[in-house]
């Protein structure tokens, strides 16, 4: 195209006149020399540079022919400085490129060679001593303010400035000023390159130390802008530096420079910041007094000072200042004095105090203040504290406010018109109803995905199988909304499926893990995360293979350079949970080695987000403990040991350790399980609050015991009783033993094998334990009491009377109570001879007593039996 142009433009030459024609020619190639710089294609220097020796060359002719006629008309018929400018920036452009995008250093090297040879022909056409002097500063500014524009070339503007400040000096033309210094400075601030500060101070320091050219206070202010950019954690110090400088080399400061330091202070939040930038305020004061008045503070300053307070310290702080403003004699707070305090105020989920500023604003512009008038933002800014108050009321308050704001834009204030925005922000403020906050997703006109969203995030966070359902229903009629779903959406829906207790979650979970991957919506670690969980807590077969499948899909995507999907410490641990909640037999191993894998990562590259914790090791335990296995409980006491001292073990760590020990059938498993629970008293009255006993804990404890074939196990079992009632006493634990224990202590007595003494004495603590029980005042006995004292009736009594009494009398108390069931009467008839059997069931023949079911008794024996979640679902199937 630009070279179409170029010949066109030529064969028009043949029908001028000679001093017409050639100007043409001239301001045509020129031309061109500009296109391809503006082209920016593969080649585009190597065109510029053809048509400028062109121009060249025809310029050098005409020249020659009109023998040197005068100066001033020979210069504007050869090359001017934009036409080796453009050609300079095209090379310039041009390595660059080669260098950042294609990594070809040989070819950037060579084309800056060229970019500065050209520089070199331009000083040698028109960087030389004439008799007229020529000014060429707007020519030169007029190209810095086209590259300050552009952020990628500071560095090509900063060159060229050196190169033609330097080379023109003794030239006698005007070439540079300090508007071309000022060009370059904001170049660099526009970069925010890491660099920029120190180019652009550099290039201050040399307007200081000039001759030429004097930095004045948009040389500083640029310089400012700089550090503002940068995002360093001493900006404020550096900016601080520039102020001072400003003072030393006589430049008047103003309050725009002022208000640039103190911005910058306050956007650090660091610590002190703000009673820097009150101490700033200050100073402003102070040069007023002293007769400068452009530095008089304004109403800006005053929201910076506040916004500082609001950033480093909170919103009451940032309150003071506004009651200052609103105070003072010649400056009134505007609509951001109060949104930004309403802000600090949001920020906290202080919604109260939010509402109190905003009504604060609303008089202040009733009172006259036009500037303070409430504006959408404002109202937003109270919509956003109500949402994250976690107040029960904040859905009907915000419900409120956007009524008002729909009321004062039926009035005629345009700018007061809920938009999407707001109607969003209302939406968050029902998310814990999903249904209001479907009703407001109806209610409002543009929806988005951040509406839809939000809305499935509150069915996700509400749990059940209905609202999985609907959060899935939304998901899919937002797509015929012309609503595109994002990877938070999905992820939304996948969570409600995770938290549905559905037993299809997995399925429904892994479904819509497929349908992102249909529509190209790359999901993120998070996504796949949720999917985990939700087979983790799935009891479909093989749901933990299928959560560590997602896992290594996870890991080969992350180390192919896909730095979103890369697993942490929580994905990790979901994972290992599957496996704990599967009931493999390998699933402790299986756990075990994820947990090898999570600290050879985190060893090898130091990388905390897959740091194992505790949550971790307590899971892996719990593997261990739910498989069960001789040799479980010492695999699960290896890891704990083997992680030590980077993971300490938990409350619930020990716990799981105890289970672990009390499922086991390893000799001295009991032991070992009571060794744990006396550290974890040790640890208590050591301090260690977090390791404070419970009734589980001791209960684990008893159930090892009863577990157990040492002799002994029901004295043993029996002491961690007493123990339990005496921590109790002493404040340790907060509650009494409960049935639970208690019947522990009795099924200890209940499975004691041995002579006839051991079973003597197993028999005593088993009716003391039960008549205790019976007597208390806290806790009595149940359907599992009842059949385990039964059944120690049945296998440490020898028959006669007294066996039969006892008995009777248990069996007609379990009846009294409504708590017969199956193995109860299993073990009455176990127990009891054929009459007694006959006597209790209602006088029945005797050879028909065995037969007796539980369904044969009258429904008041059993109507106080509590069905485990287990038994219900087996008795529904």
């Amino acid at each position: 195209m630009v070279e179409q142009l170029l010949d066109r433009l030529l064969r028009e030459r043949q029908h001028m006149t000679d001093a017409h024609n050639h100007e043409e020619e001239v301001i045509a190639l020129n031309l061109a020399i500009k296109a391809w710089y503006n082209a920016n294609v593969k080649g585009s220097a190597d065109k510029a540079q053809k048509l400028l020796k062109r121009l060249t060359e025809v310029t050098t002719a005409e020249n020659t022919k009109k023998q040197r006629q005068k100066d001033s008309q020979l210069h504007r018929h050869q090359p001017d400085l934009y036409s080796y400018a453009y050609c300079y920036a095209a090379w310039y452009r041009e390595a660059v490129f080669a260098e950042k995008n294609v990594g070809n250093t040989k070819a950037s090297s060579a084309a800056m060679r060229k970019a500065e040879s050209v520089l070199e022909s331009m000083k040698d056409a028109l960087m030389v001593p004439t008799d007229n002097t020529l000014d060429l500063v707007e020519d030169m500014n007029s190209l810095l303010v086209i590259w300050s524009n552009d952020v990628n070339l500071p560095d090509l503007a900063e060159k060229f400035l050196r190169f033609v400040n330097k080379e023109s000096s003794d030239s006698g033309d005007q070439w540079v000023n300090t508007r071309s210094y000022n060009l370059v400075i904001n170049a660099w601030a526009k970069s925010q390159r890491r660099e920029s500060f120190n180019r652009a101070h550099a290039l201050l320091h040399e307007m200081e130390r000039s001759t030429r050219v004097e930095p004045d206070l948009l040389s500083y202010s640029g310089v400012i802008s700089c550090i503002a950019k940068s995002k360093s954690s001493n900006d404020a110090k550096k900016a601080e530096v520039v102020l001072r400088e400003l003072d030393k080399h006589n430049v008047t400061p103003d309050n725009v420079i002022y208000n640039q330091v103190i911005n910058i202070h306050s956007k650090s939040g660091a610590r002190g910041s703000a009673e820097r930038c009150e101490k700033l305020l200050t100073v402003m004061h102070g040069l007023v007094n002293n007769g400068n008045d452009k530095v008089a503070p304004d109403v800006r300053t005053y929201n910076l000072v506040l916004s500082a307070w609001a950033n480093e310290k909170g919103p009451k702080e940032a309150e003071e200042v506004l009651q200052r403003l609103e105070s003072h004699k010649s400056i009134n707070p505007n609509s951001i004095s109060y949104i930004t305090c309403m802000d600090a105020y949001a920020r906290v989920g202080d919604a109260h105090n939010n509402l109190r500023v905003l009504s604060m604003m609303e008089k202040s512009f009733k009172k006259g203040n036009k500037n303070a008038k409430p504006t959408r933002r404002a109202y937003t800014s109270a919509l956003n504290g109500l949402a994250k108050s976690g107040r029960g009321d904040a859905g009907a308050r915000a419900e409120a406010l956007v009524n008002t704001m729909e009321k004062l834009y039926k009035a005629g204030d345009t700018d007061m018109k809920p938009d999407t925005t707001v109607y969003n922000i209302l939406i968050n403020c029902h998310k814990s109803s999903a249904t209001r906050a479907e009703k407001v997703l109806y209610k409002m006109g543009k929806r988005d995905v951040v509406s839809y969203t939000t809305v499935i995030n509150a069915y996700s966070t509400q749990g059940g199988e209905n609202a999985a359902k609907r959060a899935q229903s939304l998901l899919d009629e937002m797509q015929n909304d012309d609503v595109e779903p994002n990877a938070q959406t999905f992820n939304g829906a996948i969570t409600a499926w995770s938290r549905s207790g559905s037993s299809a979650a997995a399925k429904k979970a892994d479904g819509l893990l497929k349908k992102m991957e249909d529509l190209q919506i790359e999901p993120s670690a998070k996504v796949y995360t949720s999917v985990i969980s939700a087979w983790s807590k799935s009891h479909e077969p093989g749901a933990a293979l299928r959560a560590e499948i997602l896992l290594k899909v996870m890991h080969a995507m992350y180390k192919k350079g896909n730095h979103s999907m890369k697993p942490n410490c929580f994905t990790f641990t979901a994972v290992i949970t599957a496996w704990a909640r599967s009931g493999e037999k390998d699933a402790g191993e299986r756990a075990e080695k994820l947990l090898d894998g999570m600290i050879k990562l985190y060893e090898v590259g130091k990388d905390d987000d897959v740091k194992p914790n505790v949550f971790t090791l307590t899971a892996v335990v719990d593997a261990y403990a739910r498989a069960g296995g001789r040799d479980a409980a010492t695999k699960a006491s290896n890891v704990v040991r083997k992680v030590d001292p980077l993971i300490k073990p938990s409350y619930a760590t020990y716990n799981c350790l105890m289970k672990a020990w009390s499922n086991s059938q390893q000799q001295g498993a009991a032991r070992m399980a009571e060794n744990i629970l006396r550290k974890l008293e040790d640890e208590y009255q050591k301090g260690n609050k977090q390791m404070r006993p419970t009734i589980i804990t001791y209960s684990s404890c008893i159930n090892a015991w009863a577990k157990s074939t040492d002799q002994g196990k029901a004295k043993r079992a029996q002491a961690v009783l007493v123990r339990m009632k005496q921590m109790y006493e002493s404040g340790v634990i907060d509650s009494m033993p409960n049935t639970v224990a208690y019947t522990a202590v009795i099924n200890s007595c209940a499975t004691t094998y041995g002579d006839q003494l051991e079973k003597e004495e197993a028999f005593k603590i088993a009716y003391s334990t039960f008549k205790e029980l019976s007597e208390s005042k806290h806790a009595s006995p149940n359907h599992v009491t009842y059949s385990t004292f039964m059944r120690a009736i049945s296998k440490l009594m020898p028959e006669g009377e007294k066996k039969d009494a006892l008995v009777s009398s248990t069996f007609r108390l379990c009846i009294r109570d409504g708590l017969v069931d199956y193995n109860s009467l299993f073990h009455m008839k176990q127990a009891a001879s054929q009459q007694l059997c006959s006597e209790l069931l209602g006088g029945i023949d005797c050879n028909d007593a065995k037969d007796i079911t539980i369904d044969d008794l009258p429904y008041s024996w059993t109507s106080n039996v509590e069905q485990t979640s287990r038994r219900k679902r087996k008795h529904n199937k």
